[in-house]
């Protein structure tokens, strides 16, 4: 009886002492998501750029939708807190793992680069350019672009790049906020 009451206390010291160790390999990760348009779907604010968190007063969000579209909100690179806001259509290629996509404006503009998105969870990824490493960008999910970023009296897709008093897209802020963007 000795021996049984031992090996049963030395088997259930085995099962906690290895429960315990996975428990600590895992705290804190999030798993992997692939890439598709209904894990992309939501709002998604820019938190790092090339290595470095943006500078205080910019920003840089990205809504993405199911249907392939997307609104882009930024004040990088101008010398305004008025949101330069970018729209257009966005696809996927799961085989490369890229996303890349094109302007409503600017003439159906194509992005400048395809983005390998990596370590896609539910609350962030990462997009590097495809074919320029250095090009990095940090994606956290937020629930909506604030309120006091979003053009009141503007609204995307009537023709008018908000915040540029511009129809054809030829504003030199809109061409720095083209560059940062895509």
């Amino acid at each position: 009886m000795k021996h049984f009451l031992r090996n049963v206390l030395i088997a259930a010291a085995a099962v906690s002492l290895a429960a315990s160790c996975s428990k600590e390999d895992t705290a804190g990760t999030e798993v992997s998501l692939p890439l598709s348009y209904i894990n992309l779907d939501g709002v998604w604010e820019l938190v790092e750029w090339n290595g470095a968190p943006l500078a205080k007063g910019t920003y840089a969000y990205i809504e993405l939708t199911r249907e392939h579209k997307f609104t882009s909100y930024s004040n990088i690179e101008t010398t305004s807190n008025v949101a330069v806001v970018l729209t257009g259509e966005y696809d996927i290629d799961r085989e490369d793992n890229t996303v890349g996509g094109y302007y409503d404006y600017m003439d159906y503009k194509q992005w400048s680069h395809r983005y390998v998105v990596s370590s896609l969870s539910a609350g962030s990824m990462t997009w590097t350019a495809s074919g320029d490493a250095s090009e990095v960008r940090i994606y956290s999910r937020v629930d909506s672009v604030p309120d006091s970023i979003v053009p009141s009296d503007d609204t995307p897709g009537d023709g008018q790049l908000p915040g540029t008093g511009t129809e054809d897209g030829s504003a030199a802020s809109v061409s720095a906020a083209k560059a940062f963007l895509y």
